[in-house]
Parts: structure tokens; sequence; C-alpha cells
């Protein structure tokens, strides 16, 4: 059975044109794009501009390769009276057509009374969703956003995606400005929400940590509002604080503490994956996942807490989160081999927290020979940025590293504050490569943590 927007709910966004007389004005299960490039037969194409491109241009593609309508600015109509109307070209004419996909998920979204789970939070977002995606779906037809298809474009992509046969859906949630998450959860209506935690993300924009908690937590408060479920972090402090009084909660944690799931027994393998006891209170259940780190230990369990929530049984959270295995494109920590030498390539991205828990990884886990760090600037960390990278040089001069080397302008404060921990930092990657080759050797491990911006992704297939 299809899910329609009817004549009404359609002309409430904006004008139809280029209809046929008689023809129905509406659209069901819509297929929506935002690049030509992925327009189906019978799609709908809305033409974004952004800062580089205007999807305007690509309009004669969206046609030729099948949609059924086009959303465009009121504007660019005006100017293009002339020639516009080909055979089988519709039109959407809206004001802003940013608002208009937005608009038209809220109208859809509507249409839909099965759970949806909001998550969001500072780190982890992505993995913890795919996390709860795969346990729900040991029971429930899930739809789940993809990639990290996670802010004012991805949320209402993921909405329009839904369809009569989900029956339940899981929709990361990701912001770096305020008033961000308001906007989101007035397109997705979550009935439950869940925060990884409050972290040191996009400080250029929340300014601090305050500024994290305040913009993240309307989640909480806006799906609390209408009696929504919060799934609870309770070693964030700020999250246990943000959620205190709240009528319908699931807390979970690193330890049992009046927490609904916990882990026990956790230990690192040579690859850095996490094997551990999942434990409830109605048992407990060992498992091995193929992910790196105590941190995404955390996240298992806060999968494994809303799989609980919903009625999943025990073991089949346990085979869920086992089965996962991170595709091209979402790799964290990502091992590769290079003569002997383990490399973690974790280039996604990195802020304070991220850089912090990828070094406490390699430094736990087993290794002959020695730990090394190659740091790229962290950014969009606005005023502290200085300090941030000069504490992480520090926490290099305590942990078990035998070097670091550094990379971009900002990460030389971390260089200065390692002390001879440091060998070296360079503008370069070439340089850079260059160095790494002459000092590493056969069952050395070498990590590579930085911001996307950095491109240490090339040291890795250098090496390689």
């Amino acid at each position: 059975m299809s899910v329609c927007l009817n004549k009404e709910e359609i002309e409430s966004i904006g004008v139809p044109v280029g209809f046929r007389s008689g023809e129905t004005v509406g659209l069901c299960d819509p297929q929506v794009a935002i690049d030509s490039r992925e327009i189906r037969p019978g799609g709908v194409f809305f033409a974004l501009k952004g800062e580089r491109t205007d999807g305007h241009e690509f309009l004669p593609d969206a046609f030729d390769r099948g949609a059924f309508l086009a959303v465009v600015s009121r504007e660019w109509y005006s100017r293009h009276t002339e020639g516009v109307h080909g055979a089988g070209r519709r039109y959407l004419v809206v004001h802003d057509t940013l608002e208009a996909l937005q608009m038209m998920a809220q109208r859809y979204r509507a249409k839909f009374s099965i759970p949806v789970i909001g998550i969001g939070g500072s780190n982890g977002k992505t993995t913890t969703k795919e996390m709860t995606a795969a346990v729900l779906s040991r029971k429930f037809n899930v739809h789940l956003s993809k990639g990290n298809l996670n802010n004012h474009l991805g949320v209402p992509l993921t909405i329009l995606g839904l369809r009569d046969t989900h029956e339940i859906a899981v929709v990361e949630m990701g912001i770096n400005h305020p008033g961000e998450m308001e906007l989101l959860v007035s397109i997705a209506l979550p009935d439950h929400a869940l925060l990884t935690n409050i972290g040191h993300e996009h400080l250029e924009f929340l300014r601090d940590l305050d500024g994290v908690e305040r913009a993240e937590t309307v989640l909480y408060r806006e799906t609390a509002s209408r009696g929504g479920t919060l799934f609870v972090n309770t070693d964030d402090s700020r999250l246990a604080g943000a959620a205190a009084g709240s009528e319908h909660r699931v807390d979970y944690g690193s330890v049992r503490n009046g927490n609904r799931v916990w882990p026990e027994q956790v230990v690192l393998d040579p690859a850095g994956h996490a094997s551990f006891r999942l434990c409830t209170g109605a048992g407990a259940a060992g498992l091995t996942i193929n992910f790196a780190g105590r941190h995404n230990v955390h996240n298992a369990v806060a999968a494994a807490a809303v799989g609980d929530f919903f009625g999943v049984p025990l073991e089949e959270i346990a085979e869920g989160l086992r089965s996962l295995v991170p595709y091209d494109g979402w790799k964290r920590l990502e091992l590769v081999q290079a003569d002997g030498i383990r490399v973690f390539n974790d280039t996604y991205n990195a802020n304070p927290d991220s850089v912090t828990m990828a070094m406490k990884t390699v430094c736990e886990i087993p290794c002959s020979g020695r730990r090394v760090l190659v740091l790229g600037d962290m950014l969009e960390l606005g005023a502290v940025a200085a300090g941030e990278h000069r504490r992480i040089g520090e926490l290099v001069a305590q942990l078990p590293f035998e070097a670091l080397y550094t990379y971009g302008e900002l990460s030389a404060l971390a260089c200065s504050s390692a002390g001879p921990r440091c060998r070296g930092h360079y503008t370069s990657h070439a340089h850079l490569l260059e160095a790494l080759r002459s000092f590493l050797r056969k069952d050395d491990i070498l990590l590579l943590k930085g911001s996307r911006g950095m491109r240490l992704e090339r040291i890795a297939q250098g090496l390689v």
C-alpha cells in the first residue's frame, strides 16, 4: 500500500505547473533526489542552490533521467518562462527549494505512526545508529539514515524514504550550530531519543561544552515533552543531568549500577576489536564486535539498550552486533597492514574527544613493537583550538607512545607540548611519508588521526 501526499498537501508547499488537464497532482512513495544523477524514473528532483553549484542547472539531466517532477525556486522560474514546458516537464514552484524539501518531509512524516528513534550526540552517532538498526532488524523491518546523512538535508531525505512496509525507523541527527536540532526534531518528530555523549564538537559555532549540551539536549527535551522515551548514557554526567526527572527513560552505562544494559570483561585483540559480555537484568551474552576500541563497546551497549526496550531477545541483540561490519566511507580506526606494521587509519574526522579515544585504544591494543602517532589538525574548534592541541601533546607524553609526528598549522602546538616524543612537524605529505618510512619498522603500530581536511589517508595509502 502506498503512502501519498495529496493535492492539497502539495499545494501547501508550492504551485504545481505543467500538469496536463485532469492529471492528478499528488505524490505516492516519493523517490526524492537532490543530485540529478540519482534520479530514478518517476522521481522528484529538488533543485537546491549551494555555494558552488545550482541544482537548477541540472534540470535537463533530471528530466532526461525520468524525473516526474522538479521542485524549483520562484526566482528561477520567473526568469525561465520560455522553453521550460517540454513534454512531461512538471514543476512545483516554491519560494525556497530547501525549505520545500523540509516541508514535504514534515507532511510525509505525519502519515506514519511507527516508532521513530532519533540518535544524536557529539561522537559515535553513525556507529550507534548502524548498531541500533542491526539489533532492531532481528525483529523489525527497519528504515535508517544512509551513511552519515544526518543534517538539514539528510534528515528530510531519510524521512521521505519511509514506506508503509517499515515497522520502525532509526534517524541520525547531526548538528553544528545552535538551533539546528530544533529544525531536525520538527522534521523527524522522534518518539524516542538517544544522545551518545556531550563532547568537544563544532566549538567554532557551539562555543563550549555548555553550548554543546544546550544544542544537543533539545532532542531530549522535545522528545520528552511528547511523552517519548529517553535512552540515557549514565557515564555522561551532562546527559544524566539533562534527563533527570524524565518519566520515561532507559539507562545504560559501563557498569551495572542501576543500568538496564552494561558490559563486562572487555578485552581488545591485536586488531583492536573488542570482546565482552553484554549484560542485562535477564542474563548475559558473550560477543566480539568488528569495531576497534572500548568506546565502540559503549556504542554497542547503547544499541542493545534500544533493542532490549523493544523486546529483541538478548541472543538476537548479540547476533545483530556480531554480524555488523563497517562499510567503506564509515570505517573508523580501520586497520591496514604495511610490511608488518599495523596502521590504524582514523582520518574520517577529529575532535579532542575522538582523538583521545583513538589514542587510548591504540595504547590498549597488544603491541610487541612501538606505538607511533601522526596527528593532523583538529578543525572547527574555534577559540579553544590552541589549548586543545597543546593538551593532546601533553597526553602523548603521558601515554606509551614512542613518537609523535604532526601535520598542519595547529598540530605544531601539540608537537611543542609533547616534548622529546615529537619527532617532527610537517607541512608536506611527501616529507612526512618519507620520515615515517625511515622510522617505522616491523611490529610497530601507527595511528593516523586528524580532521578530514588534513587528508592523512594519503599517508596510509603511501605506506601500503
